[in-house]
């Protein structure tokens, strides 16, 4: 076969399994680090390049157990792995950007250059009120929060130049203060002076990530994102969509990733595999989930239908929804990555030690390199 370009692979690992039918089974296994430690040893055996775990932000019928902080479990496991990309919803509403981009650049520095951060807001009432607010923002409103807030984010992680610390000790000196600067941000929304109290994160930006959950107020922009992760049900669709947000990408003059989001059935024969999601059918309420890929058949079977999308131009890989946890995701690395390997759609070891790398994302420069910096005048340069 003709060589083709790596996939990128990567899956959530939130709740208790992506499928409407997955039973409600030990709850509280959500609070249990052990639960979380078990699926990114998984992960990382089927080398994929990141994960996704997602947060709420109230007790709805949505989320009806109790749940851990996204971003602290994963900045806990983040020195018990090595290589997989580790990315942490944080909402974007009723918060500041100058914490929750110091937050995301403590999970990057903790991780070695691994971090994601899935951008969500705030859609309920019940999380409004939360929040001491009666009812939630008009979803207008909470896409252009957003939109500012990630704008704010990368100005703060760009505030320190990366060679803004000189360890000078011969000449009395921890840091250039040229190279430390002020990003006197003021929008609509936020007013922020900077710098950020972090270095600048080890890859110059967090990967950022936009996930379609059906969420109007939510962005979903080439212009905004670094990945993208969407939910076609149908090839002639994903390609549409694929084209149109690299067009949009390319205009912006930025890199995006397009991921499909997939929800696979394994079984060790096409009946097996085609029997379980029957099952799981069955137990789903009515109304069914959202309507996005299912793959359900052998690991080869599988394979196939992944392989298809991705040559026909649908995607740049996969995000991988599994129908239950943790079995499930177990069973997807050591049983469909390994067929996706003999195909050569992916490698047995990682290419590169960042997410950026696994991505073929380049890292950015500061947007304030070179540039007069206001900080100067706030920091004593003299020796100490």
């Amino acid at each position: 076969m003709s060589e083709l370009k790596r996939l990128i692979l990567s899956a959530s690992i939130g709740g208790l399994g992506y499928h409407p039918g997955a039973p409600a089974s030990q709850p509280q296994r959500l609070t249990e680090l052990g639960h979380y430690r078990q699926l990114l040893r998984a992960a990382e055996r089927g080398r994929l390049d990141f994960v996704l775990l997602e947060d709420g932000r109230a007790v709805t019928g949505e989320w009806p157990v109790g749940r851990l902080d996204a971003l602290t479990v994963l900045a806990r496991l983040a020195p018990e792995t090595s290589s997989v990309g580790l990315v942490a919803s944080k909402p974007t509403t009723y918060s500041e950007p100058f914490t929750v981009s110091r937050e995301l650049a403590t999970l990057d520095f903790v991780s070695g250059g691994r971090a994601g951060w899935d951008v969500t807001t705030l859609a309920s009432s019940a999380e409004a009120q939360n929040y001491g607010e009666p009812r939630a923002l008009p979803d207008a409103e909470r896409r252009l929060i957003a939109a500012e807030y990630v704008e704010v984010s990368r100005k703060l992680w760009d505030s320190w130049e990366d060679d803004a610390v000189v360890l000078d000790r011969a000449g009395g000196r921890y840091l250039d203060p040229a190279k430390l600067h002020h990003i006197n941000h003021v929008g609509a929304h936020f007013k922020i002076r900077g710098p950020q109290i972090t270095y600048r994160p080890p890859q110059g930006h967090v990967v950022v990530v936009a996930v379609d959950r059906g969420d109007p107020g939510a962005p979903l922009s080439a212009a905004l994102a670094d990945v993208l992760v969407l939910r076609q049900p149908t090839l002639v669709a994903a390609q549409q969509a694929y084209a149109e947000h690299q067009q949009a990408a390319a205009t912006a003059g930025r890199d995006v990733r397009v991921l499909q989001s997939v929800l696979p059935i394994l079984g060790a024969t096409a009946e097996l595999a085609q029997a379980r999601a029957a099952e799981l059918d069955a137990r789903a309420p009515a109304a069914g989930g959202p309507d996005l890929l299912r793959a359900i058949g052998t690991p080869a079977q599988v394979a196939d239908l992944l392989e298809e999308w991705f040559r026909a131009g649908a995607a740049d890989g996969f995000h991988l929804l599994p129908a239950m946890l943790p079995g499930d995701l177990e069973a997807l690395a050591d049983e469909l990555v390994p067929e996706l390997r003999r195909r050569g759609l992916l490698s047995a070891e990682y290419g590169g030690r960042t997410l950026r790398e696994h991505l073929g994302l380049a890292q950015p420069g500061s947007q304030y390199a070179g540039a007069p910096s206001e900080a100067f005048t706030a920091y004593d340069a003299s020796p100490v």
